[in-house]
């Protein structure tokens, strides 16, 4: 593999979607991951962000936890039971709330990662790609 075919942090041609209701901040987000090599489509709402995932599956999703139509559970819940092979999707949540108050509900479903805005690119794709790296397997 040449230099840098894998991209910044490794999400090189990974796709990636993200849902965040606040255009600023989607924008900054999805121009940094596309610097990093990610492919990465946009949703601002539970609804539009279920659309695209049923048009084409991401490797992750990262979702704001507060939308206009629901929350970032509600957009998990219903990706996990409606979308084929939403189950196996990794989740980074992204707030402007306190982190470490949504942790539990973070854990609750499934989410790997919860970052609070203003988010630091590297920890956004430090976080993307560790959810993205396949698990190790343990030899006994």
């Amino acid at each position: 593999m040449a230099e840098g075919e894998e991209g910044l942090f490794g999400l090189a041609g990974r796709r990636l979607l993200v849902v965040e209701d606040n255009g600023d901040c989607a924008e900054a987000v999805r121009r940094w991951l596309e610097i990093c090599g990610a492919r990465v489509t946009t949703a601002r709402s539970v609804v539009s962000a279920l659309a695209r995932m049923r048009a084409s599956a991401p490797d992750a999703i990262l979702v704001d936890v507060y939308l206009p139509d629901g929350t970032g559970w509600d957009l998990i819940d219903r990706v996990r039971a409606s979308v084929p092979g939403g189950t196996q999707v990794p989740v980074v949540a992204i707030t402007g709330a306190d982190s470490a108050s949504l942790g539990p509900a973070a854990r609750a479903h499934g989410v790997r990662h919860v970052l609070t805005k203003p988010i630091a690119p590297a920890e956004l794709a430090a976080a993307l790609a560790e959810c993205l790296d396949p698990p190790s397997v343990a030899t006994a």
